[in-house]
């Protein structure tokens, strides 16, 4: 099962799940390991380790999140992600916000990211900080105490303001990763969750769109109709697979998003008037 977030923690209503304003936060305590589970991100985070490690598995390489650092995600990241406790105790908070949090924020404290690289996952080592541990302690007992919104938001763009001071290059970096990513960040997350993606509702899903938006949406920027667009976005990645791999049909099929094998068959062939097969063995 791949876990699409915070849109999970949402629709579940998820303990010591809290929404503040337009971000949104997980307070986690476990006493057990994880297996690794998939993970994709629809917005962008900030992972607090308070007890334990996590280590997150990206296609190229793992990050190890160790207590007393923070580690912050740009969104549409997957990668799958694996807790491990210390003396049985893990615990975490991870915050969740979107474009219009950083852009605001960046306005509101005059920030300058006159940097040019882009980095989309960076950690940010405060076990030497008295400050930000100060930050984040406060933050913890604001939340434990269910403090007004005003005051949980205030003390999460100190965190990242601290952070921000930590290391201002590495930091900069993120923020110019956001602000790349932006204009493009329903685009990014519908193609890359197409095998997940089975109607309009799972479009409004994940993207936290209203039908209505996500109409306009792809019109304006496919001229389709949202059904339209699936089938194509489902189609093209399949001759994608077929080009350039060995997988099976029943494999592309699922990957794809197809429900039955001979459904993607009969869709593939409307298409292309040609079976999956037929294509690959004249590509």
């Amino acid at each position: 099962m791949t876990y699409i977030v915070p849109n999970y923690f949402i629709e579940n209503n998820v303990k010591n799940f809290t929404k503040i304003d337009n971000l949104f936060c997980l307070n986690y305590i476990n006493k057990q390991n994880s297996d690794s589970i998939s993970i994709r991100t629809t917005m962008h985070c900030m992972i607090l380790l308070l007890d334990g490690s996590k280590v997150i598995h990206l296609k190229d390489t793992d990050i190890h999140i160790n207590y007393n650092e923070v580690c912050f995600l740009t969104q549409n990241n997957y990668f799958m992600s694996e807790r491990v406790t210390t003396d049985l105790n893990y615990k975490s908070v991870i915050i969740y916000f979107d474009d219009k949090f950083i852009f605001d924020l960046i306005q509101k404290y005059n920030i300058k990211t006159d940097v040019t690289d882009k980095n989309h996952i960076i950690k940010i080592d405060y076990s030497k900080d008295r400050l930000l541990k100060n930050n984040i302690s406060l933050f913890q007992d604001y939340l434990n105490q269910k403090l007004d919104n005003n005051l949980l938001k205030l003390k999460i763009e100190e965190i990242i303001l601290h952070s921000l001071r930590i290391n201002k290059k590495l930091f900069a970096s993120f923020l110019q990763a956001v602000t790349a990513t932006s204009q493009d960040r329903v685009k990014f997350i519908l193609e890359s969750n197409i095998d997940l993606i089975q109607t309009l509702e799972d479009m409004c899903n994940i993207t936290r769109l209203s039908q209505n938006q996500l109409r306009r949406y792809i019109k304006k920027e496919y001229n389709l109709t949202p059904k339209i667009w699936i089938d194509t976005q489902r189609l093209e990645k399949a001759t994608l697979i077929l080009k350039n791999t060995d997988k099976t049909i029943t494999d592309i099929s699922t990957e794809c998003g197809y429900s039955t094998v001979s459904w993607f068959i009969s869709q593939f062939k409307k298409q292309y008037n040609q079976t999956p097969k037929e294509f690959r063995h004249k590509t």
